[in-house]
């Protein structure tokens, strides 16, 4: 009999939500009720919020400048601490634009995750049963919190990639709408993309397409043409953070990456992107194997969610959430006959994104690599059975 029960999902998910609800508290009032100071403001969000706000003033391409960036953000949200770029392209400037009409942050943090949150839900409640162990497996998930803390766009993407993975599966024209809308964070888009390929969705391709051009082009005539020379141009900033941790802001401990972790081995930048090149290469090798070895939905599925994480060297920490979609399939469609090890790894999975950082400050070394490769195996293994 599984240890790994349904009530025991739930009691574990229930006991984990309760501690993040009395961190966040601890949190806010450390931040925000209580500080002397005022608010003291750790949030991605207010980057967005600082952007909209410039592009509202018809001054949109120059947030892509570091310095007009940061002097506009410290004015507007003054206790802010960190490094800060912009470095996202005009679809999602265009998405953030909106904020510009709060003037004050958590009205505007709220407009931003209340509807991306309820448009994660929505995608959801297609995958999970509806039983207590999915709901508190949810809700105790450390990728959700984490997206909550930083103000980011996990919600966003995480539902964008559900669509495109149910979507994908069927060969439907509308996968293709999924990807083009998944441009909003490039370096997650590779294996959505190759879901359209490994399908032969020849309309989804043709469609993926006509959507990233279609949204970017509506976000350069409202935002300017500017806009697109600025992202460009903020490629090089952006890999000097994410090559140099962050200058100083300790990027590499929210990056749960082969790359990020070769850089805290002492790895140069080259080296780095050679072994994650190395490990990523052999992930989408493995990916097109476990397709071709199994033609079951649930396989192709946690399969393509996993290597989807495995591929970017520039991985943060909050895109972690993609991972319930692996975790909820095979909590509620293989648990009835998987092994202690099964059980075991699945548990890693679900703690990880809340431990990976913490574990990564604390001896330099990121698990999440290792227990995604690990998890690849267990299904590669789990498909040869099946095929014996």
């Amino acid at each position: 009999m599984p240890y790994l029960t349904p009530v025991r999902v739930a009691r574990l998910g229930a006991a984990s939500f309760g501690v993040f609800v009395v961190l966040s508290l601890c949190y806010l009032w450390f931040t925000v009720w209580g500080h002397k100071g005022g608010p003291v403001i750790v949030s991605d969000l207010s980057v967005f919020w600082t952007a909209a706000w410039l592009a509202a003033q018809g001054k949109a391409s120059l947030a892509y400048q570091e310095p007009i960036l940061h002097a506009t953000l410290a004015a507007i949200v003054p206790t802010v601490k960190g490094n800060f770029g912009w470095f996202y392209p005009p679809v999602f400037y265009l998405l953030v634009y909106p904020l510009a009409l709060f003037s004050h942050y958590f009205p505007a943090y709220l407009a931003w995750e209340g509807p991306t949150l309820l448009l994660f839900m929505a995608e959801w409640r297609r995958w999970a049963a509806r039983s207590s162990s999915a709901g508190w497996m949810l809700a105790g998930f450390g990728a959700v919190w984490l997206n909550l803390l930083h103000g980011q766009n996990g919600f966003l993407t995480a539902a964008l990639a559900g669509f495109v993975l149910r979507m994908g599966i069927r060969r439907s024209p509308w996968a293709g709408v999924g990807v083009g809308l998944l441009f909003i964070k490039p370096q997650l888009l590779i294996v959505p993309g190759l879901v359209l390929l490994m399908t032969r969705n020849g309309w989804g391709i043709l469609l993926a397409g006509l959507t990233l051009v279609l949204t970017n082009g509506i976000a350069v005539m409202v935002l300017g043409v500017g806009v697109l020379e600025g992202w460009w141009h903020s490629f090089r900033l952006a890999r000097l953070y994410l090559e140099q941790d962050g200058m100083g802001s300790q990027y590499w401990l929210h990056m749960p990456t082969v790359f990020a972790q070769m850089r805290l081995w002492g790895c140069s930048v080259s080296q780095a992107y050679v072994i994650h090149g190395i490990s990523a290469g052999a992930a989408v090798v493995a990916l097109g194997m476990l397709w071709r070895r199994s033609t079951d939905v649930s396989v192709r599925w946690v399969a393509t969610t996993l290597v989807s994480l495995m591929v970017s060297p520039y991985l943060m920490d909050y895109d972690l959430l993609w991972l319930v979609w692996a975790l909820v399939i095979i909590q509620e469609k293989w648990s009835a006959d998987w092994s202690p090890v099964q059980q075991g790894w699945w548990l890693m999975m679900w703690l990880v994104p809340a431990l990976d950082g913490w574990w990564a400050g604390l001896i330099g070394f990121h698990w999440t690599p290792w227990v995604l490769w690990g998890q690849l195996m267990l299904l590669w293994f789990r498909t040869g059975k099946r095929a014996i």
